[in-house]
């Protein structure tokens, strides 16, 4: 008998039971043999719980006395808390000293008399605390799995194994080739593997995957899809998965969703009453009819990726938008009455400061049909169509800098439009403006699975 623990490390948003650990175990349940023993241990969600008890309490009782205000006041000061206590510990971990709650942490690892326990690395931010304790581990005898789009050399020069999904898993655990005519790929998740009220949100919000990766791929600043393939998953397995899960709310994370996969998946949520949100692209083929039988079905918040509304930008980003679409879109959305959240980008390469400021006027034009922006600045991704090309992108000069824990920080020039600086302090001088748009607390950003339960507050801004 050998027995497996998959562990999802801090730091990040507590907000949600982490999907990759989630899908992982449910995967590997199906496809073990019996003797082989399997727990998982979401350890981001204990170290908060344990950390910021008041919080967690706040959040999680809201619902029954609701003030905007409030909760823009203390997101700001949990925010601003957790920033200093993610970076301390992240400090403490390159002097070589224990992070807080390590001892308490190692020893329930240990105590579950683990052969070996698997990390799952979502976040860079969760390199730090998975390293302690992969070295930790290792002391003891214990062997190190690591895996997951933010795992680093770092990670992979200290931890035993590096697997890159779950099918290489089940083969290292079973030590054979496993037929892949054999497999159950029935893969119905359970999250009751964890306690669902430790979660800082009101009422739990369950975080469901239908696909593999992005079947668009085409947008040039991102790495998300990292050449996976485009894989459906079975509508019936997502929705054994939601009617097991007994949720009331689900968070469609995957990247995008095209309109036919996003109809067929709203006309089996539709009778189960839950609300949902998801990420999309506004792009034509959401029409006003689509989004009406999406929002009919539960459908409360799309996250759009707007970006800009620079035609030029948005042709250099590839994104299949235009600014006539996008504003079109975002009526057609709001009309239905669905809560319409924009992503937007500046500093995009070339960017100018006239084209930015066209953007902030499209937002001010647009703010009827906007109830939260959600603003970024630029960063250059190693593997992107960009950083493959620089040149055509007005890039002059790449630098790499080396970092102790994380990959290295990846800085540019560009030969014309704003630099990553002014983007910057032009998105500070216009801050109070983009705050003044969103009709929800502007650090809901931080907490956008709150917006789910928010959908039956008579006024929730």
């Amino acid at each position: 008998m050998t027995k497996t623990i998959l562990i999802y490390p801090p730091f990040c948003t507590p907000a949600s039971p982490p999907y990759s650990i989630t899908n992982i175990y449910a995967f590997l349940k199906n496809n073990l043999p019996e003797d082989c023993e399997l727990e998982v241990l979401d350890l981001n969600i204990d170290f908060h719980k344990m950390k910021l008890p008041g919080y967690q309490k706040y959040y999680r009782g809201i619902k029954q006395d609701y003030n905007p205000k409030e909760y823009d006041d203390v997101t700001k000061e949990y925010k601003r808390i957790t920033k200093h206590t993610y970076s301390e510990n992240n400090r403490r971990i390159l002097d070589e000293l224990e992070p807080e709650f390590f001892d308490e942490f190692l020893q329930k690892i240990i105590e579950k008399g683990p052969d070996r326990v698997a990390f799952s690395i979502v976040y860079s931010s969760q390199a730090f605390y998975a390293y302690t304790l992969i070295k930790a581990l290792k002391e003891l005898g214990i062997e190190t799995i690591i895996g997951g789009p933010a795992v680093n050399k770092k990670l992979e020069e200290e931890a035993d194994i590096k697997l890159s999904n779950e099918l290489e898993l089940l083969n290292h655990i079973t030590g054979e080739e496993i037929d892949h005519r054999s497999l159950n790929c029935r893969t119905v998740l359970d999250f009751s593997i964890y306690n669902l009220d430790d979660y800082f949100t009101p009422e739990p919000v369950m975080p469901i995957r239908t696909t593999s990766a992005c079947y668009y791929k085409r947008c040039t600043f991102c790495t998300h899809h990292n050449n996976t393939p485009y894989i459906e998953y079975p509508l019936e397995n997502i929705k054994e998965s939601i009617v097991r899960s007994r949720a009331k709310h689900v968070f469609i994370v995957d990247d995008l969703v095209h309109k036919k996969r996003l109809l067929d998946i709203a006309a089996f949520l539709g009778p189960l009453d839950i609300t949902w949100m998801c990420q999309l692209r506004p792009s034509s083929e959401f029409d006003r009819k689509t989004l009406e039988m999406l929002s009919a079905s539960g459908l409360k918040t799309i996250i759009w990726g707007v970006e800009s509304a620079s035609d030029r930008i948005l042709k250099l980003m590839q994104k299949g938008t235009n600014k006539r679409e996008i504003e079109k879109v975002l009526k057609d959305s709001h009309d239905a009455g669905i809560k319409n959240v924009v992503y937007i980008m500046f500093g995009f390469p070339t960017e100018s400061e006239a084209e930015a400021l066209k953007t902030i006027d499209f937002l001010k034009r647009n703010k009827d049909n906007i109830d939260l922006i959600s603003t970024s600045i630029f960063g250059l991704q190693k593997g992107t169509v960009i950083y493959k090309n620089p040149i055509l992108f007005g890039i002059k000069k790449i630098t790499e800098e080396k970092r102790t824990m994380l990959e290295p920080k990846i800085t540019f020039e560009v030969s014309h439009g704003l630099t990553t600086q002014h983007a910057t302090d032009l998105r500070r001088k216009y801050k109070k403006t983009l705050d003044a748009l969103s009709k929800y607390p502007r650090t809901m950003n931080f907490f956008r699975e709150h917006m789910l339960w928010l959908s039956s507050v008579p006024k929730p801004y």
